[in-house]
């Protein structure tokens, strides 16, 4: 069971283009925070690809193949703490509760 998920993950990392994003990832809570985007992106190469350049129908304008980029995220900061949007939620509730 373990081995099929993997390589169906695995299928999905080659069959997609990505797009590079740098930001801090929080251990507080499991949010990661966009800091920037570098404007990298990397080719899959899949012909079922529409953002491939190797696209097998790229004039077509009725076209099912996929369309999204994955975000290939880059940490530059692993923080212990919550992110500030669950600190502010987190005050709202307290303060709701009284």
């Amino acid at each position: 069971m373990v081995r099929q998920s993997f390589i169906v993950s695995a299928m999905l990392v080659l069959f997609t283009s990505f797009t590079d994003s740098c930001g801090n990832q929080h251990r507080g809570c499991p949010h990661f925070v966009i800091l920037y985007c570098s404007g990298e992106t990397w080719d899959c190469g899949s012909p079922t690809c529409a953002l491939s350049s190797a696209h097998m129908h790229p004039g077509s304008r009725i076209c099912s193949c996929n369309r999204t980029y994955r975000e290939r995220r880059r940490v530059l900061n692993l923080i212990q703490e919550p992110c500030d949007s669950c600190k502010e939620a987190a005050l709202a509730a307290r303060v709701r509760r009284r």
